[in-house]
């Protein structure tokens, strides 16, 4: 059900996972040109498994989010899911902190890290939090409802 709080929120946390597809989450500067790395396997470089782990931890997300969003009969599995995607986006944010998604070579000089995904996975964490909020919020509406019957 669209209409619900909680579901717009779980529809902000699949468009946050879709455009973390498609923000550069490092740079590297080489002697002739900097390159851009996206979540999205590399063709240029060779990326290290922490970056093919990253690629399953965000795909595994979206997916959280999807069932999530389309199991609202189900409102503790609900919850428990919005629970998983918190720890999913957290341990997502520190592997683009810490971890490096190409393996160094000598014509690279530089790896810098874009910020603005970690905003994104800040945001992400952030929505999944509320929309958990807002379904333990039904939990207890229903369950005092049904108290008066």
């Amino acid at each position: 059900m669209i209409q619900r709080k909680q579901s717009l929120f779980l529809i902000q946390v699949i468009f946050l996972g879709l455009s973390l597809l498609f923000v550069p989450c490092q740079t590297i500067f080489t002697k002739a040109v900097a390159t851009n790395v996206y979540i999205m396997p590399l063709t240029n470089f060779e990326s290290t498994i922490g970056h093919l782990f990253a690629v399953v931890l965000n795909f595994i997300g979206l997916i959280l989010a999807v069932l999530a969003l389309f199991l609202f009969k189900k409102r503790t599995l609900q919850v428990k899911l919005c629970y998983s995607l918190i720890t999913i986006w957290l341990v997502l944010i520190a592997m683009m902190l810490f971890c490096p998604f190409v393996i160094k070579t000598e014509e690279i000089i530089e790896i810098r890290i874009n910020y603005f995904v970690v905003a994104i996975g800040l945001f992400s964490v952030l929505a999944s939090y509320i929309a958990a909020h807002f379904i333990k919020k039904d939990i207890a509406l229903l369950k005092s409802a049904d108290r008066i019957r």
